[in-house]
């Protein structure tokens, strides 16, 4: 007996191998086989034949080294494995990586025979809640059909979806929750407990390996469970899986960015349509896409229009910044500070939103004008001065702060410009020091722990004043947090991001739906340049309907997603004649047409990035299928040289 074997590696194509005389196989077994010299690889069995391919009638064939006759991959898990490759353009072998992880857990094996039991506890859901969730209860036992389960934030998305989840569990099924950030787990694990009687399952990278191993085979074995993950987590090889939901759906981080590129909700949408179970899509602002596909009738609207604590949302005012004074070196404005005051001496919390992190974002000379940017990247270098250091934020690398400017040498001569989250707290500090004020962003939430702290420092009241970016506008629930202050609104408007709008309004709603969520009324307020900017008039007056026909207008107009696809190609290499040489020839050789718009090449914004010249060309058609098949044979015809690195990014997200 022959088979094909598809090996975790940059391949599209299998490998073929023979049996050894007692080894059978079927189509999904794993199997551990000879590859190369001296390496063992480990691969799935993709084809069997009883008699030679004529293909490899001619080659000395090896033997399979190994079957792991206990591990064998569903024909619905291959299909989906295929329909990734498919329609990412990445290559199948390391697709099937992703759900393989690596050897040492295909090797480990556990037995589940323990008795499966929990304890839930009853919520009262109010009658928007149990609206909602006969919805879902219907889908459970029907085919599938995504639904949206959109709802103001604080409304109680997650006790509706608990509700199913409790059904499945009865059922004695398994189901995911995929989350963006890690950060978000924690608060997640105690709110399941406290309802279900023990803890999820989570999946993300910094988990220990003997978690990731047991975690693996359980859901391999069919074990009623529940998987709280990232990304990631989409891969493991659930056996007995009823229920997927994708919370914070609109998040730009389920948009994977390095090596396979994929959008984790999409995809998920997909595992669910191929293994007819149903897929719950939950936000209080959900993505333009998602909008998209339930005025199309593909998804189906629940909507709860208010919050689970019978409370009015946050009173929300702006504060025109042009009409402000401030001292120098001073961001916060006066009425922000005053509301800040007033939330202490009731002994309430308050937070303050800024998207930047360290101390300052820029570093100039003033005498000669250098800027302070990073040797590898077209990037400048954010000061961190509670480390004391300057860092690029893209490659990672760190430069020490002199005392003089590297191409004048004058001495203290130093000017930063503009506050980061580290600056905002010491500007804090000045106005209130007898008060404990934390800062939370990326680079102290590193480590799962670090998480747990800080949330445990405010839920407890160890922190006054919070100083955070953008992940804490995330799904986060603090009782007595009831005053919300964001510092720069006008953010993330600017550049040529087509998402940028619809990004800021989610992060302004998400971030400002922090405050007064329990027994407190919330007050939010937004320093801003643009008052009359229609967003910020949108956001203002919680017109978030006009907000996503006018979108959606605006995208169908001009022919952008979700109205058309797009493919982006990035082409790198430290030699930058050599990556605008290869950009141009792939646009020389291509055929137009075929009704695809091709873009470029132009340098990318971040032209030099990790030692590397990047160029980008973007790809644009009414068909997925037909602008996949125009890429693919456009690389077949110019395969990148070795000194280039070419990557494919269907669906981009980011354009840099």
């Amino acid at each position: 007996m022959y088979c094909n074997i598809l090996i975790t590696k940059p391949f599209n194509h299998t490998f073929t191998y023979k049996l050894k005389p007692h080894q059978s196989v079927t189509k999904g077994n794993i199997v551990l086989i000879p590859f190369g010299k001296k390496n063992d690889q480990i691969g799935m069995v993709y084809e069997t034949y009883n008699s030679l391919p004529t293909i490899a009638k001619n080659i000395r064939l090896k033997e399979i080294k190994l079957v792991f006759v206990k591990l064998c991959f569903t024909k619905k898990l291959i299909e989906f494995i295929d329909w990734i490759a498919n329609y990412t353009l990445a290559p199948k072998g390391m697709v099937l990586k992703l759900f393989l992880v690596n050897k040492k857990i295909i090797e480990h094996d556990i037995k589940t025979d323990k008795i499966f039991s929990f304890c839930p506890t009853n919520l009262d859901l109010n009658i928007e809640q149990q609206k909602a969730f006969k919805v879902i209860d219907k889908s459970l036992v029907s085919k599938y059909h995504p639904i949206v389960l959109e709802g103001v934030t604080g409304s109680g998305k997650t006790e509706v979806y608990f509700e199913a989840i409790e059904k499945i569990l009865t059922q004695k099924k398994q189901a995911l929750i995929l989350l963006p950030e890690i950060s978000l787990t924690p608060q997640l694990e105690k709110r399941f407990k406290q309802r279900f009687g023990f803890y999820p399952d989570i999946w993300h990278s910094k988990i220990t390996e003997k978690n990731r191993k047991d975690t693996w085979h359980r859901c391999y074995q069919g074990f009623p469970m529940i998987v709280v993950g990232a990304r990631s987590s989409l891969f493991l090889p659930f056996k007995n899986l009823g229920l997927i939901i994708v919370d914070e759906e609109h998040d730009l981080s389920f948009k994977q960015e390095d090596n396979i590129r994929y959008q984790a909700r999409d995809l998920a949408i997909v595992r669910a349509q191929i293994e007819k179970f149903p897929i719950i899509l939950s936000s209080a602002t959900p993505s333009l896409e998602t909008y998209n596909n339930i005025n199309k009738k593909k998804f189906t609207h629940i909507y709860l229009p208010s919050q689970f604590s019978g409370l009015k949302l946050p009173d929300i005012e702006l504060i025109n910044l042009q009409n402000e004074k401030f001292k120098k070196n001073n961001w916060i404005s006066k009425k922000i500070l005053k509301t800040i005051g007033k939330c202490l001496e009731k002994g309430e919390q308050s937070l303050l939103f800024l998207n930047r992190r360290g101390y300052s974002p820029l570093t100039l000379c003033q005498n000669c004008g250098y800027r302070y940017q990073c040797n590898h990247c077209t990037f400048w270098l954010v000061q961190h001065k509670q480390k004391n250091r300057l860092l690029c934020h893209h490659c990672g690398t760190i430069y020490p702060i002199l005392s003089e400017c590297p191409k004048c040498n004058k001495p203290d001569s130093l000017k930063l410009i503009g506050p980061g989250v580290e600056r905002l707290a010491e500007e804090l500090n000045d106005f209130f020091p007898q008060h404990n004020i934390g800062i939370m962003s990326s680079d102290n939430t590193n480590t799962t722990n670090k998480i747990k702290k800080i949330i445990h420092d405010f839920e407890n009241k160890k922190i006054d004043i919070l100083v955070a970016t953008q992940i804490m506008a995330k799904g986060y629930h603090f009782p007595n947090l009831s005053f919300v202050g964001v510092i720069d609104a006008d953010a993330g408007l600017m550049g040529g991001d087509i998402r940028a709008i619809e990004r800021t309004y989610n992060l302004l709603q998400q971030v400002s739906g922090r405050a007064g969520r329990t027994n407190k009324p919330g007050k939010v307020l937004i320093q801003t340049y643009y008052p009359n900017q229609p967003l910020i008039q949108s956001f203002k007056n919680r017109d978030r309907k006009s907000f996503i026909k006018r979108s959606l207008k605006e995208r169908e107009q001009f022919n952008i997603p979700p109205f058309s696809y797009m493919t982006a190609i990035i082409i790198s290499s430290s030699s930058k004649a050599r990556a605008e040489s290869y950009s141009n020839e792939l646009v020389k050789g291509s055929n137009l047409d075929s009704g695809i718009d091709f873009l470029g090449p132009v340098e990318a914004p971040l032209f030099l990035l990790r030692g590397q010249y990047r160029y980008r060309l973007l790809l644009k058609g009414d068909r997925r299928q037909i602008l996949n098949n125009f890429t693919r044979n456009l690389i077949k015809k110019y395969p990148p040289p070795s000194y280039i690195r070419l990557i494919i990014d269907v669906d981009p997200y980011t354009f840099v």
